[in-house]
C-alpha cells in the first residue's frame, strides 16, 4: 500500500472511531441542551443553572424588554444576540433618540449586525441596518436618532434595537453573564436605564458542530462565518440525519486525502 493510501485510510478509520465511538452519543445531549424555559427559567444543560434571559423594566409610559434571542445559552467563541424592544402600552407617545447596549465584558460586537426596526411615515414598520459607536473599554454600544425614532399606542409603533457580539473562547461554562441597558428620552432630563438589568447570557457547553467546527471546515464538520464563530450546520446534520453524517465525513475525508 502506498504512502498516501495509508494516510488516507487512516483518516477514515479516525473519523469513524471519532464520531461513531463517541461524538455521536454527543448529540443526544446537544439536542437535551436546546430545551429551556422560554420565560428564562430552569436549565438548558445538565449542571448548568441558567438565569432569567430575559427582563422587563418601565420608564414613565414606556415599556422596555430586553432578551437573549434563542434560549439564553452560549458556547465560548460563539455568537450571541440581544434583542431590546421599547413599546407605549397608553399615554403619550414617546421618542427615542438614544440606545446604549451594554453587554458582558469581552464580548466583541460583530460588524454589521446591528438593526432597528421602527416606524417610519412612509413605509410604516419597518427594519434597517444602523453603524453603532463602539466603546470596548465602557463594554457597550450605541446608536443614536436626534430626531427621534416613534414609539405610540396609536397603531402599536415600536421600536426593537439588535445586536450581535462574539463571545470570548476562553468564557467559562456554568457562568451566567448580565448586561444592561440605558436610553434617551425626548424632552426627559436624564438618561433611563438599568446596568444589570437581569438579563443573562449561561454559557453553556459547545455542541458537536461548535466543538469540532474549528479548523475541520474541510471534513464537513461546520465552518468559519467570518467573525471567529461557526456556523453549527454540522451539529444540526448530526441530529437529523447521523448515519448521512457519518457517510458524508468519510467522504470528506477521502476526497481531502486524495
Amino acid at each position: 500500500m502506498s504512502r498516501k493510501s495509508m494516510r488516507r485510510a487512516a483518516s477514515v478509520v479516525t473519523a469513524t472511531a471519532l464520531i461513531a465511538g463517541g461524538l455521536l452519543a454527543g448529540s443526544g445531549a446537544a439536542t437535551a441542551a436546546g430545551s429551556s424555559d422560554p420565560a428564562g427559567g430552569g436549565s438548558s444543560e445538565a449542571g448548568v443553572a441558567q438565569k432569567p434571559h430575559a427582563a422587563t423594566k418601565t420608564a414613565s409610559n414606556i415599556s422596555v424588554t430586553k432578551r437573549v434571542v434563542g434560549d439564553g445559552t452560549v458556547a465560548p467563541g460563539q455568537k450571541v444576540t440581544y434583542r431590546t424592544t421599547f413599546t407605549v402600552p397608553n399615554g403619550l407617545d414617546r421618542y427615542i433618540t438614544r440606545i446604549k447596549d451594554v453587554h458582558p465584558a469581552g464580548f466583541q460586537y460583530v460588524q454589521g449586525s446591528a438593526t432597528i426596526n421602527a416606524w417610519h411615515l412612509i413605509g410604516g414598520q419597518k427594519t434597517e441596518s444602523v453603524t453603532p459607536e463602539l466603546d470596548v473599554e465602557g463594554n457597550y454600544i450605541r446608536v443614536a436618532n436626534p430626531g427621534g425614532w416613534l414609539i405610540s399606542p396609536t397603531g402599536a409603533k415600536t421600536l426593537t434595537f439588535e445586536a450581535t457580539y462574539l463571545v470570548p473562547s476562553d468564557a467559562r461554562v456554568g457562568d451566567a453573564l448580565d448586561s444592561g441597558l440605558a436610553f434617551d428620552v425626548q424632552f426627559f432630563q436624564t438618561s433611563q436605564g438599568w446596568d444589570p438589568m437581569g438579563v443573562f447570557a449561561t454559557i453553556r457547553t459547545p455542541n458537536l458542530g461548535e466543538g469540532v467546527a474549528s479548523g475541520s471546515a474541510g471534513l464537513g464538520l461546520g465552518s468559519s462565518d467570518g467573525e471567529g464563530g461557526t456556523t453549527g450546520s454540522a451539529g444540526s446534520a448530526i441530529i437529523e440525519d447521523p448515519a448521512g453524517f457519518v457517510a458524508d465525513v468519510i467522504s470528506g475525508v477521502v476526497a481531502n486525502g486524495s
